[in-house]
């Protein structure tokens, strides 16, 4: 018998209460950050932190920390509010400075100061509604990528593979893809292009489309990335480079195949000692006449072979202190359990570290572990 529709009365009743749980919970987060002394402390710096950076130029932000603290908060409210003017549309230009000029002129036989007041709320108002359209596109666009995105766990025999990538800003500068080639061949990808936000997500993308329709006509790693590379220095801007690391493997087998172009070393686990495999070769786009090299690591069962994108060793905390190389070399020289369950154990680790500071930089990870050998059916 199927289920009678939902009235407008329990529909009612059902979003009255997600609206209380919700502020029920956001009035708990509150609490406690009223019961934490250094919670408004650490948001006003954080804050401020982020406005200079956006706002200010690295020679102003040099310059500031010359100054003595009043003189210093003097210049930076001012060219705070400079670049933010410079910033609008000259019709809000034109709104704000008469908002202002009201308020200035506001007496008590008068209330300009309300009317100026408004002017500069509707200023308020367009920009907010600007950033919220532009907060929707990149939403779709970073929906977009995650469709496009492997799943985490590719079942391969032999092996137990898992991947991640998450975004500091709405879309992702990384790119991680696993394709499944010939004669059983698994071909995993990483990829970091330089800068972030909009431009490095779309040059992620279409790297990635790259990578996709030339993998079934070069069958040697070297000769991908070598074709992988012509294109993307052909139809990229000048300044823009990209890191891109790529490994193959066979199901059942023990080596891993590889080119580094301009990439962070891999790591190996192998018999507990870990190492960095070797300097890779030039990063894409920099040269049509970079030369690529395919090299090969052997792993044991329960080796491990970890790809990472440089977010995870500079994740900072609010400190500004980077999780850094050594600490990752740590985590994974103790790290026990299957390819995901180390992958999300070191990202709680990281964010552990980071504690509410802003992610800065994309972060993306790949673990391959191989595994022991299926007992012989051949035993009697």
């Amino acid at each position: 018998m199927p289920d009678s529709p939902e009235t407008l009365y329990d529909q009612m009743k059902r979003e009255l209460r997600t609206a209380s749980e919700t502020l029920r919970s956001e009035w708990r987060e509150m609490r406690a950050s009223f019961d934490d002394p250094n919670h408004w402390g650490r948001s006003v710096r954080t804050g401020t932190g982020e406005v200079t950076d956006y706002y200010l130029t690295a020679e102003q932000r040099e310059r500031l920390k010359t100054m003595r603290p009043a003189k210093a908060l003097l210049y930076r409210t001012g060219w705070v509010f400079r670049a933010l003017f410079e910033r609008l549309a000259p019709e809000r230009r034109v709104v704000a400075i008469i908002g202002v000029l009201l308020i200035l002129i506001s007496h008590k036989d008068n209330s300009y100061d309300i009317v100026g007041g408004l002017f500069l709320l509707v200023v308020i108002m367009l920009e907010l509604k600007d950033k919220l359209t532009a907060h929707d596109e990149l939403a779709e666009g970073r929906r977009i990528q995650e469709m496009l995105m492997p799943e985490r766990s590719p079942a391969v025999p032999g092996w137990s593979v898992w991947l991640s990538t998450r975004s500091a800003n709405e879309v992702c500068g990384d790119l991680i893809d696993v394709l499944r080639m010939e004669e059983g061949r698994v071909r995993v990808t990483i990829a970091d292009v330089a800068g972030k936000g909009l431009h490095a997500a779309l040059l992620t993308t279409k790297l990635q489309a790259t990578v996709r329709a030339l993998a079934s006509e070069h069958s040697a790693l070297d000769a991908l990335v070598a074709r992988v590379n012509a294109i993307f220095h052909r139809d990229s801007p000048s300044h823009i480079f990209a890191s891109l690391f790529a490994a193959e493997f066979v199901p059942g087998a023990s080596g891993i195949r590889y080119v580094n172009a301009g990439h962070l070393p891999a790591i190996v686990r192998r018999a507990g000692a870990l190492h960095e495999t070797g300097k890779g070769d030039m990063a894409l786009g920099l040269s049509t006449k970079a030369e690529f090299h395919a090299q090969t690591e052997e792993l044991a069962p329960g080796d491990l072979f970890v790809l990472y994108s440089d977010g995870l060793t500079e994740a900072t905390n609010l400190a500004g202190e980077f999780f850094g190389r050594e600490r990752l070399l740590s985590f994974l020289r103790d790290a026990s359990g299957p390819s995901d369950a180390i992958g999300r154990a070191l990202l709680r680790r990281v964010d552990e570290f980071a504690g509410t500071a802003r992610a800065t930089d994309d972060l993306s990870l790949i673990i391959l572990q191989r595994l022991p050998d299926p007992p012989s059916s051949d035993a009697p």
